[in-house]
């Protein structure tokens, strides 16, 4: 680092939810702002700060535009997480606590600009005495408060909070059969397909302009068609499809209600149903269509599933959406329902596969016995 560059360094904050257990009222969480410091990081290290952070060392000034009123609204919807890399608690060591937001800028020139560090949302928070907390031990301890201290939280969206348990004893054996190991198998390898797509790095972009136009980057034509039948799998109230409900029935009719695996499963399973079967609530578009009717919009309305439909509703509701909204946003609103979708369907996976690899497995229940796609075309 030049010693020009250290004359224009930005401030760096980083804002720290805190679980503190002296804490008379341990929720909400405290809010700790930390400030990077300079004077303790060697030059190399607050050099890779800044590259984490994405920091570029400004440039001469251009002449200041016009006053506008006009502002533009950028809607993004992704599975990736664009904020700070998860390496930045490398250097968690170099913040010092300020105290609070005003501590954190003041006595500070911010002429050379402002870095925040942002993590992916609830992965990362302390304790006490600054050392890192996850959500599942946090849930322990409050259940220990009245439960006794080897009580064991189970905490939706912290996966590792019900694997901890361990593979559920299942139930009712000779009620498995082939096909139920074949329809598991099916589940696992959709969800690959789906996880090792283009289609879930591609970004998903939309800026509204005042003249009624977007400006977008969305994922292109042969990455979207390639991941329709799969999450037609997924969805589809068809009897010969239908997977992930079918597959969560299949789990929990073998699996112990006592057991924290039915709770969880089930709670995905109900998540998933209901988002299909209402409104799916995307800000920047105001539609009355349910997520399955939205979806099917696209299926059957576009001609992307069968070369004709049954009825012509779908192809009329997404002629009005068009007719209603930019191309761009309708097409977002389409992938944020199959990202919302996954995402269900990636909180249950772990679980029904650590039980039916159990099952067929160590119990020697019968196994999956047809190839999937990875054996046929890998």
């Amino acid at each position: 680092m030049t010693p020009t560059d250290q004359l224009v360094r930005p401030v760096i904050t980083w804002l720290i939810l805190v679980y503190d257990r002296n804490a008379l009222e341990r929720f909400p969480f405290k809010r700790e702002w930390y400030r990077f410091s300079y004077n303790r990081a060697t030059d190399k290290e607050a050099a890779e700060v800044l590259r984490l952070l994405g920091w570029q060392r400004p440039q001469p000034a251009s002449p200041a535009p016009s006053p506008s009123t006009e502002w533009q609204a950028t809607y993004e919807v992704s599975l990736r997480h664009t904020g700070t890399s998860p390496e930045i608690l490398r250097f968690r060591h170099l913040f010092d606590r300020v105290g609070d937001d005003a501590n954190a800028f003041a006595d500070s020139d911010l002429g050379a600009g402002l870095l925040s560090v942002s993590l992916p949302h609830e992965s990362y928070f302390e304790d006490e005495n600054e050392k890192p907390i996850n959500l599942t031990a946090v849930f322990d301890s409050k259940a220990q408060c009245t439960s006794g201290k080897n009580a064991r939280a189970l905490v939706f969206d912290q996966p590792e909070s019900v694997l901890r348990f361990g593979p559920a004893s299942p139930l009712r054996a000779d009620l498995w059969t082939q096909k139920d190991a074949d329809l598991l198998a099916q589940l696992f390898d959709v969800y690959r397909q789906l996880c090792q797509s283009r289609w879930i790095n591609s970004p998903c972009v939309v800026s509204p302009l005042p003249d009624g136009k977007c400006n977008a980057l969305l994922p292109v034509e042969q990455d979207c068609k390639a991941v329709i039948l799969p999450f037609r799998q997924l969805y589809s109230k068809d009897p010969i499809d239908d997977l992930f409900n079918r597959s969560c029935n299949i789990h929990n009719r073998h699996c112990p209600d006592s057991h924290p695996a039915f709770a969880w499963v089930e709670h995905y399973k109900r998540s998933f149903n209901t988002f299909l079967d209402k409104p799916p609530g995307f800000p920047p578009l105001q539609c009355q269509l349910t997520g399955k009717r939205y979806l099917d919009a696209f299926a059957y309305g576009a001609g992307l599933v069968h070369a004709s439909g049954k009825q012509d509703a779908p192809s009329e509701e997404l002629k009005a959406l068009l007719a209603a909204h930019p191309r761009e946003l309708v097409v977002m609103m389409y992938h944020y329902i199959l990202q919302t979708l996954l995402g269900y369907v990636a909180m249950a996976i772990p679980v029904i596969h650590q039980d039916a690899l159990h099952w067929t497995g160590s119990l020697g229940w019968t196994a999956p016995g047809k190839p999937n796609s990875q054996t046929l075309f890998g």
